[in-house]
């Protein structure tokens, strides 16, 4: 009996952890946004896009070209760079470092605001009212 008990142990075991381990779920995929400036002059770079499990993607990026040490808003709108529309989400404003780099830092937006038909901008300030300096169409 005792044999059968710890046979009959092992098998769940192995059961439970095979119904936990989902080998079937596919393995997220990056997606890159080239970003590129809006001037003859300005910031470019690469935002990346994973989409993660539920409603959310995780957006992190770097870019180069920025005024040195200057600071910027980021927001992903309606609409693409030639046409840019209202505002669907507010990233978290980006520094810029003495040689002119920012960084996105990862962070968590809505599924549908990196959707096609959306483009993520940086403004030449801390104001979402300034001057778009860069754009990237989410495709």
């Amino acid at each position: 009996m005792r044999r059968f008990r710890t046979a009959l142990s092992t098998v769940t075991i192995a059961c439970a952890i095979a119904a936990c381990s989902d080998s079937t779920a596919p393995t997220p995929v990056p997606h890159n946004v080239q970003v590129t400036a809006t001037g003859a002059f300005g910031p470019s770079g690469t935002v990346t896009i994973t989409n993660v499990a539920g409603a959310n993607s995780t957006l992190t990026g770097t870019l180069t070209g920025f005024d040195a040490n200057s600071s910027h808003s980021v927001a992903i709108v309606n609409g693409s760079c030639a046409a840019p529309g209202s505002t669907v989400t507010t990233l978290a404003n980006i520094d810029a470092s003495s040689s002119g780099q920012a960084t996105i830092p990862s962070t968590s937006v809505p599924d549908d605001a990196v959707a096609p038909g959306h483009a993520i901008v940086f403004y030449e300030s801390t104001s979402s009212t300034g001057a778009i300096i860069a754009c990237g169409d989410m495709t």
